[in-house]
């Protein structure tokens, strides 16, 4: 376990080595199968299950700490700002089978689509199968279950329409 001491020599050390990792990281997911375009970044101790499964336009960024489960394909638009802790999940589990516990039964999987110019604040969940049209705000700690319309002002849990964007 470190001391403060050594926590404190090692900000030091890594400095101003932060845009070089966000370059070394984005480099390591575009091997790895992801799509992401230019000036994009997905910040540091984020999961993605699945990085060929992964798009993301250009002028977008992924928060720190976030979670990403992709087992189907996540497509993110162009200048989009997600805070950090951000969760999401293509995988939704079956319970159809009264017969059987629902751990048993299996997963539905469907693809979420975010479009572009939006801002989703941080801890924000979003689910499987879930469409975000553009121009859309999304509250801190918001749960997304269903689509949003463009142009609007969602927060809560379950998200909820809340303003128009003037």
């Amino acid at each position: 376990m470190y001391s403060l001491l050594n926590l404190f020599y090692l900000h030091f050390l890594f400095r101003g080595l932060g845009k070089k990792l966000d370059i070394l990281r984005m480099k390591m997911l575009k091997l790895s199968g992801s799509i992401i375009g230019n000036n994009s970044v997905v910040r540091e101790k984020t999961f993605i299950l699945i990085p060929d499964n992964l798009e993301i336009g250009k002028n977008s960024s992924i928060g720190s700490k976030s979670e990403i489960f992709n087992s189907k394909r996540i497509t993110i638009g162009d200048n989009v700002d997600i805070g950090s802790q951000f969760y999401i999940n293509t995988d939704n589990h079956k319970f159809d089978d009264l017969s059987m516990p629902i751990s048993k039964q299996g997963v539905i999987s469907k693809e979420i689509y975010i479009g572009s110019d939006i801002w989703i604040g941080a801890r924000v969940t979003i689910l499987s199968g879930v469409k975000i049209e553009n121009r859309v705000i999304i509250g801190a700690g918001s749960l997304v279950n269903k689509d949003l319309e463009s142009g609007y002002i969602y927060a809560g849990v379950p998200a909820k329409k809340i303003r128009k964007i003037s």
